[in-house]
């Protein structure tokens, strides 16, 4: 798991690279040739969909996004770890609807052949970062849960 965790977080450097280096490109192409590159823009955005899921999984696993805790935190051990379980469920079902509409998207997308505006790549390609994001993010939450219900039955021992 290690590993995973390490290749995501490269593929997060590597895309917010490539982000300020487009974006530079295209301040730069502004300022010293009055010419804005269409293309920058459209690539950033769909760059940042990838970041966006990969982070938000990574963040999952760590137990990192935002929550209420101060009503769970007064429970004991073992009504934490029902609630961890209840939200893990509805976590999952948010993240199914996600997966099967991002990828009924996709296949409109292949199907019509839609392309990019400015670059004319297939649109599909881009359309990927919902269906993957949401695959991962369901994986990587779920991890998270069973690393919380453990560390929960840890402390449900120790009382």
């Amino acid at each position: 798991m290690k590993f995973w965790v390490r290749l995501e977080e490269w593929i997060l450097a590597v895309l917010m690279g490539i982000i300020c280096v487009l974006t530079m490109v295209n301040v730069l192409s502004r300022y010293f040739f009055n010419s804005s590159l269409s293309m920058t823009e459209e690539l950033t955005t769909n760059i940042f969909a990838f970041i966006i899921f990969i982070g938000a999984a990574l963040l999952a696993r760590e137990n990192g996004h935002l929550g209420f805790a101060l009503l769970t935190d007064q429970l004991p051990a073992r009504f934490r770890i029902v609630c961890t379980v209840i939200v893990g469920c509805l976590t999952t079902v948010f993240f199914v609807i996600l997966l099967w509409y991002g990828w009924e998207m996709v296949m409109q997308q292949y199907q019509y052949n839609q392309k990019t505006p400015a670059m004319g790549l297939p649109e599909w390609l881009m359309g990927l970062s919902v269906p993957l994001g949401a695959l991962l993010c369901m994986f990587r939450f779920w991890e998270g849960y069973v690393l919380e219900i453990r560390r929960h039955k840890r402390e449900e021992a120790n009382q």
